[in-house]
């Protein structure tokens, strides 16, 4: 990949001013599925997309969104759902080293939404929170092709709640994520 990102950065050359050639892609967006693990639940299906703007060749910003979903037959035509909507920013350290595996390792803040639901015959309940969250991880990105990778990422999150509301000061999850990496010059 250091080839394939030597020749964008050599094309890149031909149309800006000498000196100015990148040796690193300048945008990342990933997309993918998600599993969450929260203290007592699995959440098993989820998306995830991210987008990396890097100032240089190891660091950058990175924006993420994410959801992920669980729902239960309860029995007697009672069904329960829970959703976890997340959305963070924060800094991004890359190790772009000469051969197809990145790694890399990310801070993000931002918040974390929730909202479970019970519907059935006589049942119509919903509740919804949302709370500030700080989501360290680190992941690898594989480059696998010209300008695109499979990436994989696991990150620990902290979800900070109210003790007074919830009896705990904070939810411990574990994101798990798999997919597709575009590189842009």
């Amino acid at each position: 990949m250091r080839g394939q990102v030597a020749s964008a950065g050599q094309a890149a050359a031909q149309s800006q001013p000498a000196g100015s050639v990148s040796t690193f892609p300048t945008w990342e967006v990933s997309g993918g599925y998600q599993l969450l693990h929260t203290e007592d639940q699995t959440f098993p299906f989820g998306l995830n997309l991210d987008g990396a703007w890097n100032f240089n060749d190891m660091f950058g910003a990175v924006g993420e969104v994410g959801w992920a979903m669980d729902s239960e037959d309860l029995g007697e035509d009672v069904d329960s759902s829970l959703h976890a909507w997340n959305i963070g920013a924060g800094p991004r350290w890359n190790a772009r080293t000469a051969g197809t595996p990145w790694p890399y390792a990310q801070v993000l803040v931002g918040v974390l939404h929730g909202r479970g639901s019970v519907e059935g015959p006589g049942v119509d309940f919903s509740d919804s929170t949302t709370n500030f969250m700080l989501q360290p991880g680190v992941g690898v990105n594989v480059i696998a092709g010209d300008g695109w990778g499979i990436v994989g990422q696991v990150d620990y999150r902290r979800v900070f709640t109210d003790e007074d509301e919830t009896g705990e000061s904070g939810i411990n999850q574990f994101p798990v994520f798999i997919g597709g990496r575009m590189i842009l010059e």
